[in-house]
């Protein structure tokens, strides 16, 4: 059985250059990012996570050479464990990792807010 790491899709596959935008997926994928994601299938098997409507991402993900299955699905997984091909979800599901760009690192409560406070600013 393979351990299974999740990454973002925007901001970490998808460039996603201009934000949100008009919802579109309009952007080139991340210099490397494809790469890394067959680097990483030899070894884990990966979600995809985003909160786009998945029907909308994996088009972009099989025009790009992946196998894709939809989470949402009447018998979608509670776990995933495929290494073949990426579930895109936009739910959170077990990994041993996530891969996010922006992410913070959980070690303890003082830890994660000061790291909150340098990455972007206090609260006002």
């Amino acid at each position: 059985m393979a351990r299974t790491v999740c990454v973002d899709f925007d901001g970490v596959i998808h460039r996603y250059s201009r934000g949100w935008h008009d919802g579109t997926i309009y952007d080139e994928p991340i210099h490397g990012a494809l790469d890394a994601l067959r680097t990483l299938m030899r070894d884990y098997a990966i979600v995809i996570h985003t909160t786009r409507d998945v029907h909308q991402v994996a088009p972009w993900l099989v025009d790009h050479g992946f196998g894709v299955r939809m989470d949402g699905d009447p018998d979608s997984p509670e776990f995933w464990n495929v290494c073949e091909i990426l579930l895109i979800a936009n739910r959170k599901l077990p990994a041993v990792a996530y891969i996010d760009d922006r992410g913070i690192r959980f070690e303890n409560w003082d830890q994660a807010l000061a790291d909150l406070r340098h990455y972007v600013g206090a609260g006002d």
